[in-house]
C-alpha cells in the first residue's frame, strides 16, 4: 500500500509539474558540475587545498539542493507561504548574527561558518521575499482593507539596512528591484511607480555619497581604472573570451583561469568562454532565457495574481543575476561579486537557486492553477 501511495503521488507530481522547465534546470545543473570541475582546481591549489576540494563541496551540496528543490515542488502553496514566513525571521536573525560574528572576506561580512561550511544567510532572502511580497500583495487584492503593499515594503525595508551594513550592494539592488517589479505587475499605479523610481535614484546617490568604496568603484569604472585587483581580473576575463573563440580550448585546457582569483564564482563566465567557447556561452544564456519565459507563460495561464507575482519575482532575480555576472566578466558594468545560478561555485548560491526553482515548479503545477491560492 505504501508503494502504491508513493507511486500515485509521484505520478500526480510528474503529470502536473512543468517537465520542460525541470529538464532545462537539469541541463543547467549538469553544465554547472562540468564547469566546477574545470574552474575550481586552479583556485583550490592557490589556497594550498587539494585540487578537487571545491568540486567535492559542490558535489556534496548538489544532491541536498536537488532534494530541497523536489520537496518544495511537491508542496501546496499554503505550505510554501508558511515556510517563507518562518524562513524570513530565521534569515533575519542569521543575517544579524553575521554582522556580529561572521567571517570577513574582502572587507565584507556576509558569511557564517557552521561546522566547517560557510553560509550566506542573505542569499535566502531572494526566494523568501518573492513569496512573502506576492502573498501580501494578493491579500490586499482579496481584502482592500488589508495593508498588504505597505507590509510588503516594510518587510523589504527591514532587510535592506542589514544588507547595506555587510555591505552587499548587489543583493540590495536585486531584492529592491524585484519587490518594485512585483508591485508593478500586480497593478501598482504609474504615480507610485514614478515615486519608487525617484526614491531608487535618490538612494543610489545617497549610497554614492555615504559609502566610499561604492563611490570609488563607480568612479574607477567611469574613468577606465577599476583598481589593481579588479582591473586585473577584468583584463584576464576579456583575454579569456578572445582566446576561447567559438568552440573553446577544451575542458581543463584553459590557462587564463589560473590567473583570475574569482574564476570559480564571479568570473566563471570567462572560464566557460575560454574552455567551452562562445557557442556554449550563448547556449547557457539561452537556457536561462527559456526558463524565465517558460515559467512566466506557464504562470500567466492561471490568471492568479499570486502565481504571476511570485514567478515574476524569482525569474527576475535569476535573470538579473545572470545579467550582472556576464556583464561584469565583459567589463560592461563596475565589478560586482555576483554568482551565476547553478553555474558558479557556492553552496549558498546553489541551495538558494534550488529553493527558487522549487517554488517556481510548485506554483506552476497544473493542479495549483486549478485550486484556489487560499486553500
Amino acid at each position: 500500500m505504501a508503494k502504491n501511495s508513493f507511486r500515485n503521488l509521484f505520478r500526480q507530481w510528474i503529470m502536473s509539474i512543468d517537465r520542460v522547465s525541470l529538464l532545462t534546470v537539469t541541463c543547467l545543473i549538469c553544465i554547472g558540475v562540468w564547469v566546477s570541475i574545470a574552474s575550481t582546481p586552479a583556485v583550490a591549489m592557490k589556497l594550498n587545498l587539494p585540487p578537487f576540494h571545491f568540486v567535492k563541496h559542490h558535489l556534496i551540496m548538489l544532491p541536498i539542493s536537488i532534494f530541497v528543490m523536489i520537496i518544495i515542488s511537491f508542496l501546496q502553496i499554503r505550505h510554501i507561504r508558511r515556510l517563507s514566513l518562518l524562513g524570513y525571521f530565521t534569515c533575519l536573525i542569521l543575517t544579524i548574527l553575521t554582522l556580529v560574528m561572521g567571517a570577513e572576506i574582502k572587507g565584507a561580512k556576509r558569511w557564517l561558518v557552521l561546522y566547517g561550511y560557510s553560509l550566506q544567510p542573505s542569499e535566502f532572502f531572494k526566494p523568501i521575499l518573492s513569496v512573502i511580497n506576492a502573498w501580501l500583495i494578493t491579500e490586499q487584492y482579496r481584502d482592500r482593507k488589508f495593508p498588504g503593499i505597505a507590509l510588503s515594503l516594510i518587510s523589504v525595508g527591514i532587510v535592506i539596512p542589514f544588507l547595506l551594513l555587510q555591505p552587499d550592494i548587489g543583493m540590495t539592488i536585486i531584492i529592491g528591484l524585484s519587490a518594485i517589479g512585483q508591485l508593478f505587475i500586480s497593478g501598482l499605479s504609474m504615480i507610485m511607480l514614478t515615486l519608487f523610481l525617484f526614491l531608487g535614484i535618490a538612494s543610489f546617490f545617497g549610497l554614492y555619497f555615504t559609502l566610499p568604496h561604492f563611490a570609488d568603484r563607480i568612479n574607477r569604472f567611469l574613468i577606465g581604472d577599476a583598481g589593481e585587483i579588479d582591473m586585473y581580473q577584468v583584463q584576464k576575463s576579456l583575454e579569456a573570451f578572445k582566446s576561447g573563440g567559438l568552440f573553446g580550448k577544451g575542458p581543463g585546457e584553459g590557462v587564463i583561469k589560473t590567473m583570475v582569483p574569482d574564476s570559480h564564482s564571479d568570473f566563471v563566465f570567462s572560464v566557460i568562454a575560454e574552455e567551452f567557447g562562445f557557442i556554449m556561452c550563448i547556449v547557457i544564456i539561452a537556457l536561462f532565457i527559456f526558463l524565465i519565459v517558460r515559467s512566466l507563460l506557464r504562470a500567466m495561464e492561471s490568471s492568479n495574481i499570486f502565481n504571476i507575482s511570485v514567478v515574476f519575482g524569482i525569474t527576475f532575480q535569476i535573470g538579473l543575476q545572470v545579467l550582472i555576472n556576464t556583464a561584469t566578466s565583459l567589463n560592461l558594468i563596475p565589478t560586482k561579486g555576483m554568482t551565476m545560478p547553478f553555474i558558479s561555485y557556492g553552496g549558498s548560491s546553489l541551495l538558494t537557486s534550488a529553493i527558487g526553482i522549487g517554488v517556481l515548479l510548485a506554483v506552476t503545477k497544473r493542479k495549483s492553477m486549478v485550486n484556489s491560492v487560499y486553500l
